[in-house]
């Protein structure tokens, strides 16, 4: 995509071709999804080659992380709502206070979280983490948690890039950082033969690296968006309260997805400590799939925001529209390569020091044969989401996501363990209960809503004649 200044991206985004806007912005970051799946793929393989142990415990720990990164992210989405819908309706100065003050409530939630990490084996205790997660994953978490306060900043950093439109830039940032850390891993692993704390060592020098990158990008005195540090230390509550308001849905609903999945672990630790891993692997393979077509609708909710704050109701429906029926075409594209290379992949992740566990890779192949088709309901689903979150509507979407948890998930699990003996079997058909159920209140919201849109623009159209 050609590069544009703020201005002219932000025209393109209120009249450009809306099918070949969403695939122009979300194509790089489909193929940074792609990319970023492969390491985290290649990363579950390096702590596979450890022994079972160790890369369930790195599954398990993997959603503790997603606890702590969601109040960060959720800040940050919450925020962009603000500052797209400001930017969209051309008030600069607005867009500019808002992503200050974004940065000063980051800045408080990262002094919080560094200061729990003395506390790690405690908190691992309360939340009834199996002991040989404890003791294998304390001093893995703790590097986690640097490492995840110091990612907030570069998550800012790509979500200004992808409201100017440079994706393509975010793209090459991301694939040579996580290249930098895929090397780091294996140095530390397969050369140095160290355990999993130094996988998330590695997480921690890339993220460090990475934001040595954003931080004067983001001091650009030329943007819109730049840091100033005498805005950031003004205290503007109004614009506190703001973000907060919108952004608290988000955090709490991320947070709730997170600690689901941590219920989920549990009580698929009670089939065995290697169920965990099974299901995390299968879930990071079906990632690819399900996060390359993420990539077009991430994108689609900023257009959707823009333009909403344009007051242009109709055009942020007809974006909806266009991502629905990229995100399916998307989901479908990534799927079939991935079903047929899937034994391949299965093969290596239950392949460790000690050779081939059969049974290992029999259950991750059970999950995945289910997780696989689950992955139609995460592109409908996730179309609605972005949508809703273009919109500001993040009240609507806590709630959907504590449907699909704490309705369609957790408790679909505890009955099928009541019926279900082969805890694989019972673990693949929640997946398809969860992922597929809930799309569906998610795409009649999102029909209600956009019909609601269609009015009110109509309604205006005809008080302006």
């Amino acid at each position: 995509m050609k590069r544009m200044t703020e201005a002219e991206f932000r025209e393109y985004s209120l009249s450009g071709n809306l099918p070949r806007l969403i695939l122009q912005v979300g194509l790089p970051l489909a193929v940074f999804a792609l990319f970023n799946c492969l390491f985290v793929l290649l990363d579950a393989m390096m702590a596979s080659h450890l022994g079972t142990i160790e890369v369930s415990t790195v599954a398990y720990m993997a959603q503790l992380r997603l606890l702590i990164n969601a109040i960060g992210s959720g800040l940050v989405t919450g925020s962009m709502i603000l500052v797209n819908r400001a930017y969209g309706a051309g008030d600069m100065e607005k867009a500019s206070l808002l992503m200050n003050t974004m940065i000063r409530l980051l800045m408080c939630v990262s002094a919080f979280f560094l200061l729990m990490m003395p506390f790690v084996p405690r908190i691992l205790r309360l939340i009834r983490a199996p002991q040989p997660f404890i003791e294998t994953g304390t001093l893995y978490f703790r590097i986690i948690i640097a490492s995840t306060v110091t990612n907030f900043i570069n998550l800012v950093y790509i979500n200004i890039e992808k409201t100017r439109g440079n994706t393509t830039r975010i793209m090459a940032v991301n694939i040579a950082s996580m290249a930098l850390k895929l090397a780091l891993s294996a140095w530390f692993i397969y050369v140095l033969g160290k355990g999993i704390a130094w996988i998330a060592l590695a997480s921690l020098i890339t993220y460090l690296a990475f934001a040595a990158y954003s931080i004067p990008h983001l001091c650009d005195r030329k943007s819109i968006f730049c840091i100033k540090p005498r805005l950031v230390l003004q205290r503007r509550k109004d614009l506190s309260s703001r973000i907060i308001g919108i952004s608290y849905p988000v955090s709490v609903e991320d947070s709730a997805f997170a600690l689901g999945k941590v219920i989920v672990n549990s009580m698929a630790s009670s089939y065995g400590a290697g169920m965990v891993g099974a299901l995390g692997i299968s879930n990071n393979v079906c990632g690819i799939a399900s996060d390359f077509q993420n990539g077009f609708s991430d994108a689609s909710s900023s257009i959707a925001s823009q333009n909403y704050g344009a007051g242009k109701y109709r055009r942020a429906v007809e974006t909806y529209k266009a991502n629905l029926a990229i995100s399916l075409s998307a989901i479908l594209l990534a799927l079939i390569p991935l079903a047929l290379a899937s034994d391949t992949l299965i093969t290596v992740f239950a392949t460790s020091r000690s050779g081939l566990d059969a049974a290992f890779e029999e259950t991750i192949s059970t999950i995945f044969a289910f997780d696989a088709i689950s992955c139609i309901g995460v592109a409908v689903n996730g179309a609605g989401m972005d949508f809703l979150l273009g919109l500001g509507r993040t009240k609507v979407t806590l709630l959907l996501n504590f449907l699909k948890i704490f309705v369609f998930r957790i408790p679909v699990l505890l009955l099928l363990q009541l019926v279900i003996s082969d805890g694989a079997k019972a673990l693949g058909i929640m997946m398809i209960a969860s992922n597929c159920g809930a799309a569906i209140p998610t795409t009649i919201i999102c029909i209600i809503v956009a019909r609601k849109l269609l009015m009110e623009e109509s309604r205006n159209s005809r008080t302006r004649d």
